[in-house]
């Protein structure tokens, strides 16, 4: 007998069922009796140890914050690109006080945009915004203009040099760049257009010498480039042309 209990069970009054309960509750009693005997305390419940990594919930999915939000990504050679293309030259050119900016940075499909044509596939083919009060330099972002044939920015207050990039632009057959206040030489990158039918350039503060590389404009039907500030002579070639203003160069033929 453990000291401080007294326990007293008469099996014989019992049913089977109830001698089991009480054999039950003798062995607790007893082994609480042990402990308490032994100064032992109940188990306290300490912080439960996480066995599980940094960073890791239950189920092995990572404890991050919000799941990232796919980001569409506009590609260059597609008609989200050439949106960015557009919202570029928008944004370097003061597209709030151009004349006409209808559409422009909506969501209306680009072909609404005011002088943008698009073929099936939704890309730029012709961008005409000839006399529409555009000011600055012409943004890069056009050179990913790839299907562009078609690049009236005539009759402008454009400034800067004409962007060598603008030879990339393959499929261009016409561009329009006179009456600006355009400087620099003209970039004998201009000479890659193998499409090119008309190029008008006149009317701005172009300087230097006319690129042979011109020649190789085997497509060229109408040439402009009077009223700038040219040297040196006219390639051969570039007379042949079947509408030019190079008489109007006071520049003699290159021998």
């Amino acid at each position: 007998m453990i000291k401080g209990w007294s326990v007293h069970v008469n099996p014989h009054g019992l049913g089977r069922q109830a001698r089991q309960a009480a054999l039950a509750l003798l062995l607790t009693a007893l082994a609480a009796a042990s402990l308490a005997a032994c100064g032992g305390d109940s188990p306290s419940e300490g912080p439960t140890q996480s066995t599980q990594a940094p960073g890791m919930t239950p189920g092995n999915t990572p404890a991050s914050a919000d799941t990232p939000t796919p980001v569409s990504v506009a590609v260059s050679g597609s008609p989200s690109g050439d949106r960015e293309a557009l919202v570029a030259l928008y944004n370097a050119t003061d597209g709030p006080n151009w004349d006409d900016n209808t559409y422009w940075l909506s969501g209306a499909p680009l072909d609404e945009w005011y002088g943008v044509e698009t073929d099936a596939n939704g890309r730029v083919i012709t961008l005409d915004l000839r006399w529409n009060r555009l000011t600055g330099e012409i943004p890069p972002e056009l050179g990913s203009l790839s299907n562009l044939e078609s690049l009236g920015l005539g009759l402008n207050q454009l400034t800067g040099e004409i962007p060598p990039w603008l030879g990339d632009l393959s499929n261009l057959e016409q561009l329009f760049l006179n009456s600006n206040d355009l400087s620099g030489e003209i970039p004998p990158e201009l000479g890659n257009f193998s499409n090119l039918e008309q190029l008008f350039l006149h009317s701005n503060d172009l300087s230097g010498e006319i690129p042979p590389e011109l020649g190789n404009l085997s497509n060229l039907q109408v040439l402009s480039l009077s009223r700038n500030q040219l040297s040196g002579c006219i390639p051969v070639v570039l007379q042949g042309v079947a509408d030019n203003d190079l008489d109007e160069l006071g520049l003699p033929a290159c021998e």
